[in-house]
């Protein structure tokens, strides 16, 4: 992830970007909690709201694998299938560690 590059062509600051992205990983670290406590919970509305907010944010920031991934989950929520959604939440979760650990890097 290339925090100059997004923001270049978002048309913000370097910086804006990067707390942009840094809430972001805060809010969707909340939201994957959200989504083991609806499958806890056998909520598939809950599931459904938790993964279209990941799905939402992730897209707008053009992070494409991340929004897939919730997209799985919300559909088959919406489909009111409550399956568990640890396999797509691993999925974002690497991917949040990997953006994570390139905003480090660029500070």
């Amino acid at each position: 992830m290339d925090i100059k590059s997004m923001a270049e062509e978002l048309g913000l600051e370097a910086e804006e970007m990067r707390r942009l992205v840094l809430t972001f990983l805060e809010s969707t670290e909340q939201d994957i909690l959200l989504l083991g406590q609806a499958f806890a919970e056998g909520d598939a509305e809950k599931l459904r709201a938790a993964a279209h907010h990941i799905k939402g944010a992730a897209a707008n920031l053009e992070l494409n694998e991340i929004a897939e991934a919730a997209k799985g989950i919300e559909d088959k929520a919406r489909s009111g299938i409550l399956e568990d959604p640890a396999a797509q939440a691993k999925v974002i979760q690497d991917r949040l560690d990997t953006i994570r650990n390139q905003v480090a890097v660029e500070e």
